[in-house]
């Protein structure tokens, strides 16, 4: 909240200071038009200015920067303490005018010595005025908006605040230069603005489009550069409070604003040249605006220094320096030349550009009133408010055009906002039919309006036929013969890639009134949503019979599996039972068992308690994680297995492996379930073993065998019940998947030199330093 509070101030400000600096630089040039001068203006020191046309009897006569006037009509120009040279100057003319003289006489030191002058008292022409008056007002008022742009839409983008600080002191300098030479009310902010505008150049060069090295390593330097400049400035106005002159520090000035000047465009040039991508058509947008009127200006600062004749004629660019901040708003638009990410209101461009061209109206007509014979007051009062009407009447106009004329138009937007909303509603395609019916009938007044909806396969099959008579329109269809008396005025036809989905018919307007371009527009742009819309509750109907399919297969395949659980259960437990009923009736005949039958009695017990523990396995147990060592959890499967092993070892090298995170119990039933397997298909003479070997993304527990592999594919080794031993349950390696999967490892089978191998990859996460490591 408050940097919000903060940037209001800050553009209130900026927009307080814009008016009282450019209504009094205004106010003071307007008091000049057609005012009576002697051909010549001279600035507050008495120094004879180049701003001016070639045509002037001061230049006709050999004036020109930096010669100065001493003494006029006899009166001698001296400088006081808070007093300017020229006064004497402006009270001298002022009065000469007042008692109808023609002329007045000057005595001015040159390079070549005194001379004494005689200049005409004449109007100062419009043209002149325009130029170096009013054409300067309009230019600055241009930099100060393209400011405040900048300000609203970056207030704390380090190029926006370089851009807005060389564009208000450029503004600064517009409002004050004509002032500087005439009336004299703002010489201490031309000053300000004189010293400050090379300094905001410098900087601005280095920021545009994006920072500099030099810059973004060291931000102080352009902190530096305009405190210097705030030096150079507060050394004119002490002087000027003093009563010395200026000359040599405003000398100065002039040096840095050509240095300024070339440096701008120097860089601009550069910076083009090496940029790519954006950077590159950002800079291709202000380069043609920038640097040549830049350049110009400078090449006329220094020609006037060195007191070349013709050097005025570069004050011809000044009007040129108008691309400078309208270039940048385009750039804004087009590139986001400041980096603001702002959204652009289309109300409030809209406001702008109409202020811009009422301005350039009123402009226009108070120039061409004042050529004939007109005053510029009397000009502006009568072409302003004509201006404004004018304006306000051609908006009127087109809107009324707009509204009775061409209503689709009017409502295209509302239109299509609606009908988009209406349409992510729905999902039948006889829904989308009624929403596209509703609306053209909302806002299109005609007798009728149907979308016949064509079926999906209907569409697809051959032979389908289009509407008679239709033009093909991209991938719609418009009918343009005349109708029959039933037929509809208007047949539009919605596909989406090739495909046809409907056909949307528009009857006659009601009263017989035209179609226009802008009906059909609207009308083309709804067919475009209903197809969309068409597609989608298709892909939404397709999609629904895809999941209830597959909900049906996902049910039946739960069947056939508990099916088949049974079936295998059932023909596991068949025989057991078929062999204890046999001992039970044997049993009720007093009849013995033999040794052979004990012992085929209890492998049934042994296999029904096996069968019944991996039933219970498969079931989901919560994992109890904590650090264990993979050398003990190995130890501890070798010792379960000490029976199948008989006098075989495992090998085991793991001895440098690290400690995991596992449930021990579980991680302890995976190896014991791998190492069994590998131990039966290996047989006596086979090797079984594990290891361990480090990965990229973590490591790698491998338990192999020299068994003859797996045949078939390797996937459905894990599936449940599957099994290639005579005697197996098909449920350790289905228990040994589960409980790898819940840890969030990973197991796959290969065959490799001659080794059955079933890797276990285990994430870093899972990964701990060896307890050696601990203790170090």
């Amino acid at each position: 909240m408050p940097a919000i509070e903060n940037r209001r101030w800050l553009l209130a400000a900026v927009v307080f200071a814009a008016l009282v600096l450019g209504g009094s630089g205004i106010r003071s040039a307007v008091s000049w038009y057609e005012r009576p001068f002697p051909g010549v203006l001279v600035d507050p020191d008495g120094v004879v200015s180049s701003l001016g046309l070639p045509s002037w009897e001061g230049f006709q006569k050999g004036l020109r920067f930096p010669d100065r006037v001493v003494e006029v009509n006899g009166w001698h120009l001296e400088s006081t303490e808070g007093r300017y040279r020229a006064s004497t100057w402006d009270a001298a003319i002022e009065q000469a005018a007042r008692e109808g003289q023609r002329s007045v006489r000057a005595r001015v030191e040159t390079g070549e010595g005194v001379r004494d002058v005689e200049l005409s008292l004449v109007p100062f022409d419009p043209l002149a005025w325009w130029f170096y008056a009013g054409g300067l007002m309009v230019v600055a008022s241009l930099y100060v908006g393209a400011a405040l742009i900048a300000l609203s839409a970056s207030p704390r983008g380090k190029l926006a605040g370089a851009f807005a600080t060389a564009a208000l002191f450029t503004a600064l300098f517009q409002f004050s230069i004509f002032d500087y030479h005439s009336s004299r009310d703002l010489v201490p902010f031309f000053h300000v603005a004189y010293a400050l505008v090379p300094m905001s150049f410098f900087t601005l060069a280095l920021r545009l489009p994006d920072d500099v090295a030099l810059i973004a390593r060291y931000p102080a330097c352009a902190r530096i550069a305009h405190g210097l400049g705030g030096l150079l400035a507060a050394g004119m106005l002490a002087s000027h409070a003093m009563g010395w002159t200026t000359v040599g520090l405003r000398g100065v000035c002039a040096t840095l604003v050509v240095a300024s000047f070339l440096f701008f465009a120097t860089t601009l040039i550069l910076r083009f040249a090496a940029a790519e991508g954006d950077r590159r058509r950002t800079l291709r947008a202000l380069l043609l605006a920038m640097a040549p009127p830049h350049v110009v200006i400078a090449v006329g600062f220094l020609l006037a220094m060195l007191g070349v004749a013709g050097s005025a004629l570069a004050w011809f660019a000044i009007p040129a320096l108008a691309l400078t901040p309208v270039s940048s708003v385009v750039a804004f638009i087009r590139y986001d030349l400041w980096g603001s990410r702002a959204l652009l209101s289309r109300p409030l461009t809209r406001i702008i550009i109409a202020g811009m061209m009422v301005a350039l109206t009123v402009i226009v007509c108070s120039a061409c009133a004042g050529y004939a014979g007109l005053p510029l007051l009397g000009a502006i009062k009568v072409a302003a408010p004509a201006a404004i009407v004018s304006a306000a009447l051609v908006v009127f106009a087109l809107g009324a055009g707009d509204r009775k004329l061409f209503p689709a138009r009017a409502e295209y937007k509302p239109t299509v906002e609606q009908l988009s909303e209406e349409l992510t509603l729905v999902a039948d395609p006889d829904e989308v039919a009624d929403a596209v019916e509703r609306t053209v009938a909302r806002w299109l007044s005609c007798e009728r309006v149907t979308f016949r909806r064509i079926a999906v396969d209907a569409a697809d099959a051959p032979g389908e036929q289009e509407p008679r008579g239709a033009e093909a329109s991209g991938e719609r269809l418009i009918g343009i013969d005349p109708p029959p008396a039933s037929a509809s005025e208007l047949s539009l036809t919605v596909m989406f890639r090739g495909r046809l989905l409907g056909v949307l018919e528009v009857g006659k307007k009601r009263g017989g009134a035209l179609f226009t371009s802008e009906d059909l527009d609207l009308l083309r742009t709804i067919g475009n949503q209903a197809a969309l819309a068409l597609a989608h509750a298709h892909s939404y109907a397709e999609l629904e019979r895809r999941r209830r399919e597959q909900a049906a297969a996902w049910r039946d395949e739960r069947a056939a599996l508990i099916e088949t659980l049974a079936a295998e259960i059932t023909h596991e437990v068949r025989y057991p039972i078929n062999f204890f009923r046999s001992v039970f009736k044997r049993g009720s005949s007093n009849q013995s068992l033999d040794a052979e039958e004990v012992e085929i009695g209890c492998e049934e017990v042994e296999r029904l308690e096996r069968l019944v523990m991996g039933l219970r396995r498969v079931t989901h147990r919560k994992l109890e994680r904590r650090r264990l060592a993979v050398e003990e959890l190995v130890s501890r499967a070798e010792m379960l297995l000490r029976d199948q092993l008989g006098k075989r070892r495992i090998e085991a090298r793991v001895s440098a492996a690290p400690r995991l995170s596992c449930d021990p119990d579980q991680a302890t039933q995976v190896l014991v379930n791998l190492l069994s397997n590998g131990l039966d298909a290996a047989g006596d003479k086979g090797t079984v073993g594990v290891t361990w070997e480090p990965s990229e993304g973590g490591a790698e527990l491998v338990v192999w065998d020299t068994g003859p592999g797996f045949a078939g594919d390797a996937s459905r080794l894990f599936a449940p019940w599957y099994t290639t031993k005579p005697r197996g349950t098909g449920l350790g390696l289905a228990i040994t998947h589960r409980i790898v999967r819940a840890h969030g490892w990973s197991i796959n089978p290969e065959r490799r030199d001659g080794r059955t191998r079933f890797v276990i990859a285990i994430p870093a996460a899972d990964v701990t330093m060896t307890a050696e490591d601990e203790v170090a």
